[in-house]
C-alpha cells in the first residue's frame, strides 16, 4: 500500500535548479533513508514533501490524497487532509522556547483538531513516557539537553497520529552520545512499523534501520536500492565515491 508518492518534482530558487525531476514512492511500514552530499537537494525535497516548500511542478500524494498537483491550487479541505497524513522532525528541533514541553505538544493539535485539553494531555504524557521523558511535561526547552529536545520534537510530530514521519537530519545538531539517544528512538519506531523518510548522514544507521536507501546528487536520484546492497555494493560510480569517502 503506497502511503506517499512524489512524481516528477522540480524546484528552483531563481536560476539555481535544486530538484531536477524527483519521483519516489513510499510503501506503508517502509523506512527509507535519503543520503547524498551537501547541496544535492535532499532537504529541499523533504521540505517539498512536507509542504513547507512549493514545487515548481510535479504531483505529491499522501495516502491517496493530493497535496500538490502541477501548480494547481488544492482546495482547503484536501490541503488540510494531506497535512494530517504526516509529521515532520527538524534538525534544530524547532520547539517554541517560551512554551512548556506539554504546550509544545498540545498547542497545535488543540487548534487544528479541536480535541479536549484533558484528552490531549493524556496523549502527550503517553508519548513523553514512550520517549523516556515522563515527568518532564512542565519543563521548558532550555532546561533540556539537545537529545531530550529532539525527543520532544519527535513526540510532537506523533501527536497528530500521522501515517508517515519525515526526518530532516535528526542528529546533525547533536554530539555522538546524544545522537545515540535519537537513533534508539527511531529504531523503536521502525520496530513498530512506522513509515519514515529520513534524510541523514549516518550511513551505518541508515543501513541498519532502512528498508531502502536513496542516493541523491545534483538534484536527481542517482541510485536507490535495498539498504545493505546500496551501502556495501553500490552500482553507480558517483554513489561509490560518496560512500567510500565516509568509510575512509
Amino acid at each position: 500500500m503506497k502511503l506517499f508518492t512524489a512524481s516528477n518534482i522540480k524546484k528552483s530558487f531563481g536560476k539555481n535548479c535544486v530538484l531536477r525531476d524527483i519521483s519516489l514512492e513510499i510503501e506503508k511500514g517502509e523506512v527509507v533513508s535519503i543520503i547524498g552530499p551537501s547541496g544535492s537537494g535532499k532537504t529541499t525535497f523533504l521540505r517539498c514533501a512536507a509542504m513547507l516548500e512549493t514545487p515548481d511542478s510535479g504531483v505529491l500524494e499522501y495516502d491517496g490524497v493530493t497535496g500538490f498537483d502541477n501548480g494547481y491550487k488544492i482546495d482547503k479541505k484536501s490541503f488540510i487532509e494531506a497535512r494530517s497524513k504526516f509529521g515532520m522532525v527538524f534538525q534544530n528541533f524547532n520547539l517554541f522556547p517560551h512554551f512548556s514541553v506539554m504546550r509544545n505538544l498540545t498547542d497545535a493539535p488543540a487548534c487544528v483538531r479541536k480535541i479536549p485539553a484533558k484528552e490531549l494531555e493524556l496523549q502527550a504524557k503517553g508519548l513523553l513516557e514512550k520517549m523516556g521523558l515522563g515527568g518532564r511535561e512542565n519543563a521548558y526547552p532550555c532546561e533540556l539537553s539537545g537529545g531530550q529536545q529532539q525527543r520532544v520534537a519527535i513526540a510532537r510530530a506523533l501527536m497528530n497520529q500521522p501515517e508517515i514521519l519525515f526526518f530532516d537530519e535528526p542528529t546533525s545538531a547533536l554530539d555522538p552520545e546524544l545522537t545515540l539517544e535519537i537513533l534508539k528512538v527511531i529504531r523503536a519506531l521502525a520496530a513498530e512499523n512506522m513509515t519514515m523518510v529520513i534524510v541523514t548522514h549516518e550511513l551505518e544507521f541508515a543501513k541498519e534501520v532502512s528498508d531502502r536507501i536513496i542516493f541523491m546528487a545534483d538534484g536527481v536520484i542517482v541510485e536507490e536500492g535495498r539498504a545493505d546492497e546500496l551501502i556495501d555494493d553500490p552500482k553507480n560510480e558517483r554513489t561509490r565515491a560518496f560512500i567510500s569517502g565516509f568509510k575512509k
